[in-house]
This record gives C-alpha cells, structure tokens and sequence, in this order.
C-alpha cells in the first residue's frame, strides 16, 4: 500500500518506509545533512541535495522529522497520528483540491517510528519573520496581499471534504486556543519534551511582562480564557467553520519562484474553525513585520474573499457569504479576542522593550489597541 492509495486520515504515511519514499523520489542513498531552523516547536529538519544529471537538475530537499515525543506542539494537540504527515502522505490527492498552496511531495515513517515529511527547500522563498525593529517595515503591501488573497482563497473553497471521510485528525479548538497559554506552558513544562520546556520559559517570561503593563481588564479577559476557554469555544461556535491553515505566520509563507505561486508550510494545527482563529492569529502574529494596521488589513482579505467566493457560486458571492462568514462583526470581534490570547505574551515583552511595529506604531500602543478591542469584544460575544 503506498501514500496515493491510503486516505489521508487514515494515517497513510505510517504504511510506507522512508527508504520506499526516497526511493520513489530519486533521493534514494544520497547523503542527509542537518538543516538548521528557528522553530520552536521540536521537529528535526534535515537536508538532501540532489546534483545535476543528464536528466535532473540540482535541487535541495527538506525532511521534517516529528513525533508526540519529541514535538510539544504535537504532544499538546494530541497530535497522535500527525496531521501535517497525513496531508503531506496524500499530497498528489489533496494537491488536485489546494493547488500549489501545498508544498509537499511525500510522508514516511523513519526507524523511529517518527513521520518524515519531505518537501522542497523553500528557504529562499519564505518571508522573514519576528524582525528586528528597524527592519520591521521591509514586508511590502502587495506580498501582504497576495497572501491574503490566497488565504481567502483557501478558506472560500470547501477542501475540508476531500480529507473527510475518513475523519481527518483536526486540531482541537481548544487546545489551538491555549496553546501559549500560561496554564499550558506549565503543561509543557511537565511533559519534559526538551523543546516545550525551553518554549515555556520563553512564554511565561512575555505573560510576566503582560501582567506587568496590560489594562487590569485585559489581563483579567486572558486569565479567565487561559483556565477556561470554553465561552470563546462557545462563541466561536455559533459561527460557521471552514478548513484553516492554522498556523499561518509569514514565516510559513513561501513566495515564488514564479509571480503567482505562494506556497503554506507547517500545516501542523490545520483545523476546521471559524475565520476568526485563522485572521486572529495572523493578524498578531505578523504584527512586527506587517505595514499596516488590523482593519486595513481585514477589509482587504474581505474584498477577496467575497471574490472568491463569487467565482465559485452561481448564486453570487452573499449566498456563500453566509456559509463561510456569517456574522462578519461577529468574526473580527473574535479575531481581536484570539489575537490577544494566544500572543499578549508577545505584546508584553514589545511594550517593555520599547519596540516599533512595521506599521509605525510603538509596542506600548499596539498593546493598548489589542487589549481595547478584545475586551470590548468580549463584553459583546462572549
């Protein structure tokens, strides 16, 4: 049985040795070598470079090596069966649905019993991420756009049913929700996954600074969702879910090497959920290389999105409108609360260091502006 004939939530890549895939690959006895990253979360990376033939041309190849032992993120999303392996194990498949966006080219099992994902090396062509201050404004407005574009292109389309049935293994909402949470940072803590416990020291220091220079509200609303997310779970559940990346930072945003082809890497906590995690997250994770504010940014992702939506419905684009959005107010309203939840930790340390976002606004504003919203917002929705 190979990676095309088993369905994707059927853990296909379980059924398939690496030396199989690299064989099918034409990587078979090359040499790896290590292939340093700044992820947090575990995984192991690794590199193949494949020379110039008569028939090839160079390339470099990446192997993402993951486990529940060894990757806090997996361990604290109950990631058993590893979600990003399965996609990349029926890429071919799933490729035919999301076009390009997929960056994969196969999944096995290594002697460990690990997954190893394999994929091109894209490492020229992914955006930089958590920049210094000074640098912070060199992300240009029409690369944010077409990443935008393609998100909302990602969320109009119905892929969710192409890897259901059988049941996809989702990312849990609540465990995306608080996964920097203070009481999960003590979890990983626990747990004693090497990765996890040096994360946990990172975050807990940023949600000390939080409580040392966010709003007594604000601080208040993250404390309360941290121990018990489950009246955001229940707001964000009178909204329709749609499929996500979930993850999506520029840092996992591969642009080129063609005008149109942007690639999404690290689809480890893909989850169906509504808009509002996804733009949530994206919207303050990039806050540091992003040159504009969250509304300028909302209202142009809508104008896509309505768009896309419109090209793929007979009816017009406000009949699907209402399946994938919704309440929009309703969806940015809880952007705002995600945003706050899953990086005040970030804010904190911003604010105390004095920093200046890409937008031009200082870290002590941004701050002010997140807490503001999110807490307005949760007074309205939750």
């Amino acid at each position: 049985m190979t990676a095309d004939s088993v369905p994707a939530g059927a853990a296909g890549w379980r059924e398939q040795g690496l030396d199989g895939l690299l064989d099918e690959l034409g990587l078979a006895g090359l040499p790896e070598r290590e292939f340093p990253t700044d992820g947090w979360s575990g995984a192991r990376f690794s590199m193949i470079e494949r020379l110039a033939s008569a028939d090839l041309p160079p390339e470099r190849f990446v192997l993402k090596r993951t486990s529940p032992s060894i990757d806090w993120i997996a361990a604290a999303t109950g990631d058993a069966d590893l979600r990003e392996a399965c996609l990349a194990s029926d890429a071919r498949r799933h490729a035919m649905v999301l076009g390009p966006t997929l960056p994969y080219l196969g999944a096995a099992t290594d002697r460990d019993g690990a997954a190893v994902i394999v994929m091109p090396d894209l490492s020229t062509e992914l955006l930089a991420w958590e920049r210094p201050a000074h640098e912070a404004g060199e992300i240009d407005v029409d690369v944010v756009d077409r990443t935008l574009d393609r998100l909302a292109m990602l969320h109009a389309f119905p892929w969710p049913v192409v890897l259901d049935p059988p049941p996809f293994p989702w990312c849990p909402l609540p465990e995306r929700l608080t996964l920097t949470a203070r009481p999960t940072c003590l979890r990983h803590i626990e747990r004693g996954i090497p990765a996890g416990v040096e994360s946990a020291g990172k975050l807990l220091a940023g949600w000390d600074a939080f409580e040392r220079v966010a709003t007594t509200s604000a601080r208040k609303l993250v404390r309360d969702l941290s121990e018990d997310p489950g009246p955001l779970v229940a707001a964000l559940g009178r909204l329709p879910a749609v499929g996500l990346h979930g993850d999506l930072k520029l840092a996992n945003v591969a642009i080129g090497p063609g005008p149109d082809q942007i690639r999404f890497i690290d689809w480890q906590m893909t989850i169906q959920a509504p808009i509002a995690v996804e733009l949530g997250w994206f919207l303050v994770t990039n806050s540091a290389p992003l040159p504009e504010p969250p509304e300028a940014l909302l209202g142009r992702y809508r104008t896509s999105l309505t768009w896309h939506l419109g090209r793929r419905s007979a009816g017009g684009a406000r009949s699907e409108e209402a399946s994938i959005v919704g309440d929009w107010d309703a969806q940015v309203d809880l952007a705002w609360v995600v945003g706050l939840l899953l990086r005040g930790w970030r804010k904190g340390l911003d604010t105390e260091a004095g920093a200046t976002l890409g937008s031009g606004v200082s870290g002590a504003d941004d701050l002010a502006l997140w807490s503001d919203r999110a807490v307005d917002a949760a007074r309205r929705r939750i």
